[in-house]
């Protein structure tokens, strides 16, 4: 009869163990446009079930510091009416943008400046 003593040295585990960055790195490649998790999980060795895990898990926080995901704002178009083609390159056509979010309504009139636009919704949708 074979008995188990408590000193006796548990059996080598046969789970692979990966580092945190490496699955860091796959959930990232994971996320690209046009990925195939179940291509990335064969050329790495892994079952696609694996890949699906540390996706949610990383989504959790639990793989590190989640990266922010861009999020995209609804749009109603209120007047579609093409502007006046300009002659000159340079020139800027008047444009009127009104924005209405959870924290209050945004109206911009002209050409305002792409960094300092992203920055205002930036701040307005957090």
């Amino acid at each position: 009869m074979n008995e188990i003593s408590p000193t006796a040295e548990p059996a080598p585990s046969r789970r692979t163990r990966y580092s945190l960055e490496f699955k860091q790195r796959l959930v990232l490649a994971s996320f690209a446009p046009g990925a195939s998790i179940a291509r990335l999980a064969r050329e790495h060795g892994l079952n696609a079930n694996q890949l699906f895990n540390w996706r949610y898990q990383y989504r959790k926080g639990q793989l590190g510091p989640v990266s922010p995901s861009p999020r995209l704002l609804p749009v109603d178009i209120i007047d579609a009416t093409a502007a006046p083609a300009s002659t000159s390159p340079t020139a800027q056509t008047a444009s009127r943008l009104e924005l209405t979010l959870a924290k209050g309504r945004l109206s911009i009139h002209g050409c305002p400046d792409p960094e300092t636009l992203r920055l205002v919704l930036q701040v307005l949708t957090a």
